[in-house]
């Protein structure tokens, strides 16, 4: 399974201001974030039984507790939000998710998914719980890649990650937790937003101005965590 952002199903033919696409939502998601589990790279098992699918589908590619089996491209699943999950499996499911490598490896495991099984997944990889220890692995970038998360480029449109992911990148409810995720993995994903392969109003919005060495230098920042 791969899996990261999308908060919503549709988008505009005209582009909205920066205030208008993202300070609304912003601010609903930073009063949702009390308490919100830290994230990291490296998990802890939690008790408790193991759904079929997950040992049958999802742990070929993220691994029994969500660490996922490749430190590339395979995003960490462990201690993600259960809402993002679900959402994301649905989408999936029905086509929503188009992007190449969900055509390719997703939608075929997610179609043979029940609603249950969908939510079954989701409750057992939000459940693994990660450690807060940063995966050691390190990219240039870090420095300015944080900047953009936490201050954007007003000069470029670019809006704070930090206003919908909060300030230690960890998100809420359906946005996602991507502290710590994988830094080719969010590269790739920041690259379907910018280019419109992965539909998503708020981020295809968020993501169109932003560069590839911009891209590179978020990721990199992100992935330290």
């Amino acid at each position: 399974m791969r899996i990261m952002t999308n908060h919503s199903q549709t988008q505009e033919s005209k582009r909205p201001s920066m205030g208008t696409v993202w300070r609304p939502v912003a601010a609903a998601v930073l009063l949702a974030m009390a308490g919100v589990a830290g994230a990291a790279t490296k998990t802890k098992v939690v008790s408790g039984p193991t759904p079929y699918r997950v040992s049958s589908d999802c742990a070929v590619c993220h691994g029994m507790h969500g660490a996922s089996t490749d430190y590339n491209i395979i995003p960490r699943l462990a201690g993600q939000h259960k809402a993002y999950l679900v959402m994301q499996l649905k989408q999936f499911r029905n086509g929503h998710r188009a992007d190449q490598n969900g055509n390719i490896y997703m939608a075929p495991v997610a179609q043979g998914l029940t609603t249950g099984q969908i939510d079954q997944v989701a409750s057992y990889f939000a459940a693994q719980r990660p450690r807060m220890q940063a995966s050691g692995v390190h990219h240039a970038g870090a420095k300015a890649g944080k900047a953009i998360f936490m201050n954007g480029v007003t000069s470029e449109q670019i809006p704070a990650c930090m206003e919908c992911h909060g300030a230690n990148a960890q998100g809420a409810s359906t946005f996602p937790d991507i502290a710590g995720q994988r830094y080719r993995y969010i590269v790739q994903q920041l690259t379907y937003f910018h280019n419109g392969t992965r539909k998503n109003e708020l981020m295809n919005q968020i993501a169109k101005n932003i560069t590839v060495p911009q891209m590179k230098e978020v990721a990199a920042y992100l992935s330290s965590l």
